[in-house]
């Protein structure tokens, strides 16, 4: 499996690439896929090259984009057992002339104001279900029609979403190269399993109160599959955590000692080094004020002129990856100082509540 190398073309952003075999495995009497992948790449988006192999590693245009429609709120009963989602879902019945009708789009790119661009759109599904969006485009440049069809189909969802008071979410992007023997798909990558053990339980039990918002807001970002709102509920994380850090501070200093927390300092690794070297051995505060200034405001906020960075669906960040390799490095981050304050509340006896004289905790 390989992801997306560097591309110096792609507006400046780095994409880290990764390269890794599937092993087949038989699980009670069924074959399965196994992935061996990273723990950074667990639960972000990817582009996966399905392309012939005798096919041009650098594809041009025209394409044809199919956006895959799914959602989170049904499983169909006959691929409960497999999870398989590629034939698209959404809570929208196709009239009769839908079938029939082709969109014309036109657009303009931000750089040649005066170039009038032509797109169509048509639509796809079964059982009179609405299942793809297709956006045919002109574009010859991979990077610029994966831009801009994401814009339109971004935009003709929010309209319908609010028109028909329906959640709809992009499940897959298939991108092709019309006649041609290329063929991409941006795909969100599976967590990995993880082993419960008995002393997890008791580590659970000793959670100081003053920090479930912020376990909370943890696990609430790593269940979204919607990396602004992940972005978001992970920033948050670190504003809970100074909160608490402020409370236990004034207790502790109250009773003649001092805070002791360890210096974290941004980790040196793939991820870090290539994407945010200017913060690498820094203070991960820099780290976490530059996400506060870039995204959380912005996406919080929605300011208008940074629209064209918040495309909700997975047009634009399968591209970029902005969003997900700071939420990557966000998650290790933010986790590192929820287990640092754990720590020291119990090392000083707080366990949320108020500090005794000798160290010993007094909860309310």
């Amino acid at each position: 499996m390989a992801t997306d190398a560097f591309d110096y073309t792609a507006a400046g952003e780095l994409l880290v690439s990764h390269q890794d075999t599937v092993t087949i495995e038989e699980v009670a009497g069924r074959k399965i896929a196994r992935f061996s992948i990273p723990p950074l790449m667990q639960g972000h988006t990817f582009a996966v090259e399905l392309s012939d192999p005798a096919s041009e590693p650098t594809p041009t245009g025209p394409f044809r984009i199919e956006c895959v429609l799914g959602t989170a709120f049904v499983i169909h009963a006959d691929e409960l057992s497999s999870f398989r989602f590629e034939d698209g879902f959404s809570h929208l019945v196709m009239a009769p002339e839908l079938a029939r009708l082709k969109v014309i789009l036109q657009y303009v790119h931000t750089n040649s104001p005066g170039v009038l661009k032509k797109a169509t759109l048509t639509f796809q599904g079964s059982d009179a279900m609405v299942q793809r969006l297709i956006v045919e485009t002109p574009e010859v440049d991979l990077v610029n029609a994966i831009d801009h069809t994401g814009q339109i189909v971004a935009d003709f969802l929010d309209s319908v979403s609010f028109v028909k008071r329906v959640p709809i979410s992009i499940r897959h992007i298939e991108v092709h190269a019309i006649g041609k023997k290329y063929q991409r798909r941006f795909v969100t990558l599976p967590y990995g399993s993880r082993q419960l053990t008995a002393d997890d339980l008791t580590e659970v039990t000793t959670v100081p109160p003053r920090l479930k918002a912020a376990l909370r807001l943890f696990r609430e970002s790593l269940n979204s599959s919607k990396p602004h709102y992940r972005l978001l509920c992970l920033y948050r994380v670190r504003e809970v955590i100074e909160s608490v850090r402020q409370e236990n501070d004034q207790a502790i200093v109250a009773h003649g000692m001092k805070p002791d927390r360890p210096r974290r300092v941004l980790p040196d690794n793939e991820l870090t080094r290539c994407y945010f070297s200017t913060y690498v051995g820094k203070k991960i505060g820099a780290f976490l004020d530059s996400v506060r200034n870039a995204y959380r405001h912005v996406v919080a906020h929605g300011s208008l002129d940074e629209y064209f960075k918040l495309v909700l669906d997975p047009a634009n960040v399968r591209i970029d990856h902005r969003i997900d390799f700071t939420n990557a490095v966000l998650i290790s981050v933010v986790a590192e100082m929820i287990q640092d304050e754990i720590e020291l509340m119990t090392r000083h006896g707080l366990s949320g509540s108020r500090l005794l004289a000798g160290g010993n905790a007094e909860t309310a």
